[in-house]
């Protein structure tokens, strides 16, 4: 038993001393991988926020111009005097 606790913790310093440089390495690169795309995340938001807001605009300088046109394309055929 002796033996085999004495491999356990010559395997344990030797694993502690090895892998804990590279998953330290390993988990910043993850970070900054995720603020990375936390910030294009955010930008994109920002982005459609903005297009948003745009095609409202749109949809209502559209929705007004519909209305003088049907408004004249109405005038136009109440007035017609075929029509009476």
């Amino acid at each position: 038993m002796s033996d085999l606790s004495t491999r356990l913790v010559a395997m344990e310093g030797s694993i502690a001393s090895s892998d804990t440089g590279t998953l330290n390495d390993r988990l910043t690169q993850a970070e900054e991988r995720i603020q990375f795309n936390i910030e294009n995340i955010d930008d994109v938001w920002e982005s459609f926020e903005k297009m948003d807001t745009e095609m409202g605009d749109m949809e209502d300088k559209l929705s007004a111009w519909m209305e003088r046109e049907l408004s004249k394309v109405y005038d136009i055929i109440n007035d017609n005097p075929l029509g009476k």
